[in-house]
This record gives C-alpha cells, sequence and structure tokens, in this order.
C-alpha cells in the first residue's frame, strides 16, 4: 500500500470556519500566510523522510483552509524540495480552468518532476463553481469532456482542433510533452456510479474521499466489474482514498488532541461568523476522521481499506498546530509505515 501526504496550506492564524464561504481577505494576514505555505513545504519534505510515496495538493479558492487556489503553483515548489517522491495533483477543476493551459502546464510539471507526477481531475463543489460564476449543472459535462481534450492533447503529435459541446479550440499543438509514455497516470472521482463508469471505461484510477469503507467497497467492485467489461484489469495502485489523519501515541491522546484543537478552533471561528453575512453554503470537507488514534488502531484501519480494493492512501494531517503536526508525523513515520508498507 503506499501512502500519499496532503499539504493542505491551511492559514495557521485565527480565520472563519469552513461555513462560511466566501472568507474574507481582510481577515489574512500576509505574514502568517507566507508562514503557512513555508510550514506545508517543510511538512510535505519530512512527509517525504518518515515514508510517504506521494505528496498531494488540492484546488480551493476563497477559503483559509486550503490556500491553494493554483495547486500547480505549490506543485512546482514541490519538484524543488522532494527527491522522490510522485507530486500527486488530486485535483485541478476543470470546470474552473482552460483544459488546453491545464495540458500544458501539467506536462510542464512532469518535466520539472523527472516524471513523477499524479493527476486527479476532479469537478469540484459546489461552492467551488462560484469562484468564477461556471453554471453548476454544466459542470459533470465539463468535466468528462475536458479530461479527454486534456488526454488527448497530451498524446497526440500533430497539431489538432477540437470542436466540443463546451470546450472549441481551432489549434492545439502542447510542448513540452509529459515525460511520462504516454502520459502521467490519471484518476477521476469514484463517489458515484457515473463518475465510476466513466473512469472505468478510459482506464483511469478512481479515488474517494471521506468515504465509509462500505461504501468504498460497492463503489469498487463496481469499477472492476466495469474494467472488465472494457478489457482490462486495474490493480490496487488505481484506486485512492483520501482522509482526515491525526496518529498520536494512543487512541486517548489523539482523541484529546482533537477535542482541545478543535475546541479552541470552534471558539475562534464563532467569532468570525458573527461578524461575517457569509455566502453560499459549502460542501464540508472535513466528515469522519478515519485515521485519528493510535498506531494499532491506525494500522487496523489500513487492513480495512486494502479488503476493499484501495492501493494509495492520501492522509490530511489536519489537526493541531504545525509543531503537532511535526510530531504526529514522526509518531506515524515511526510505528505506522513499516506495518503499512507490507500491506
Amino acid at each position: 500500500m503506499k501512502l500519499s501526504f496532503l499539504a493542505m496550506n491551511a492559514y495557521e492564524g485565527p480565520a472563519p470556519g469552513i461555513e462560511v464561504w466566501p472568507a474574507s481577505p481582510e481577515f489574512c494576514d500576509p505574514q502568517v500566510a507566507e508562514r503557512s505555505i513555508r510550514h506545508n513545504l517543510a511538512l510535505s519534505s519530512q512527509a517525504e523522510r518518515v515514508g510517504f510515496d506521494w505528496v498531494s495538493v488540492s484546488e480551493h479558492h476563497y477559503a483559509p483552509y486550503q490556500m491553494t487556489p493554483n495547486p500547480i503553483v505549490f506543485a512546482s515548489a514541490l519538484t524543488q524540495v522532494l527527491k522522490t517522491a510522485r507530486i500527486a495533483l488530486l485535483g485541478p477543476l476543470i470546470p474552473l480552468v482552460n483544459p488546453v493551459r491545464l495540458a500544458e502546464e501539467l506536462a510542464m510539471l512532469d518535466a520539472l518532476s523527472g516524471g513523477r507526477l499524479e493527476v486527479l481531475f476532479l469537478r469540484g463543489t459546489p461552492n467551488e463553481h462560484k469562484t468564477y460564476d461556471t453554471r453548476s449543472t454544466d459542470t459533470r459535462a465539463m468535466t468528462q469532456e475536458g479530461i479527454d481534450l486534456v488526454i488527448k492533447a497530451w498524446t497526440e503529435k500533430k497539431p489538432f482542433s477540437w470542436q466540443g459541446d463546451h470546450f472549441q479550440f481551432s489549434q492545439i499543438a502542447v510542448w513540452p510533452r509529459p515525460v511520462q509514455d504516454p502520459h502521467p497516470p490519471v484518476y477521476g472521482s469514484g463517489n458515484s456510479d457515473e463518475s465510476v463508469l466513466f473512469a472505468a471505461q478510459r482506464r483511469m484510477g478512481i479515488a474517494f474521499s471521506f468515504a465509509p469503507p462500505e461504501a468504498v467497497r460497492k463503489w469498487v467492485d463496481l469499477y472492476l466489474e466495469e474494467s472488465d467489461k472494457a478489457g482490462w484489469q486495474p490493480g490496487p495502485e488505481k484506486v485512492l482514498y483520501r482522509g482526515i489523519a491525526y496518529p498520536a501515541e494512543s487512541d486517548q491522546k489523539a482523541r484529546a488532541d482533537m477535542e482541545a484543537f478543535f475546541g479552541t478552533q470552534a471558539r475562534e471561528q464563532a467569532r468570525f461568523t458573527s461578524q461575517t453575512l457569509g455566502g453560499p453554503p459549502v460542501v464540508p470537507l472535513i466528515t469522519d476522521p478515519y485515521f485519528v488514534g493510535g498506531p494499532e488502531t491506525l494500522i487496523e484501519r489500513f487492513a480495512v481499506l486494502r479488503d476493499c480494493g484501495v492501493g494509495v492512501v492520501d492522509m490530511a494531517f489536519g489537526v493541531g498546530t504545525y509543531e503537532q503536526k511535526v510530531h504526529s508525523l514522526n509518531v506515524f513515520g515511526e510505528s505506522v509505515v513499516p506495518k503499512i508498507k507490507v500491506l
């Protein structure tokens, strides 16, 4: 089983909570933001040292919980910090960008990383669609067409045109081409039957966020069945799962630290919420904190996911101060990583 560390790029100072979107920029101290980004680069490097195979970055807008409106920018910095870990964009939100520009930038990133790029193309949550006033009703079709367009832009060796339902281009000729042949590994959402079918038919991997194991097992079974119909057999490395993580020396310490952290955070965020009219409702990013506990608990939970067919686990260390995250990563590296690698 492979391990991925999510570089969350969370703002480390007091800020509005996830229920407020967009978060007003007046609450962003540029010095705190700069320090937060620097800390995330350091945590990413530490994750590589303790045994993580990937470091991942996601796209989010107008929010302090993940300050990565352009994950490619942060991933470019990671290419200069990480020596061996693969760099995973999980993911670019296709409805919000020009897919040809995305194909160009990702190909360049693959070259910068020496062929270490992984990509999960996503549709995004409803609040993200409001970032640039994209119609949510169009986003599923835009995402699927955009994925087809990016892959063709990576693999077509002659200039071509594209006249689709959502994207039209008279000339496409991407330079540089990706280092990986025929292109970087590609994943799609696995959180609906339709998305699973789309991924299976195109020989893509699938990814889940915060889903219970029984739901993961159902969708993986569907994925394997549909992949077989399409004439191929994906291995566990094609199935990715993301969960919230806070490893500690024991279950009791993990729970106590989490309660203290979220209690302080809730009090701070309540003050901002009272000062803010808020905005459109958001889809919560943090649900079941699946990877929270002592080593034995975490090893058991990895084993459950392995039995569901998961081969890559993306862990969001979103709990605690920077110093607590450093300690939590060390605990995980010493007590859990050696056992996970043999699952």
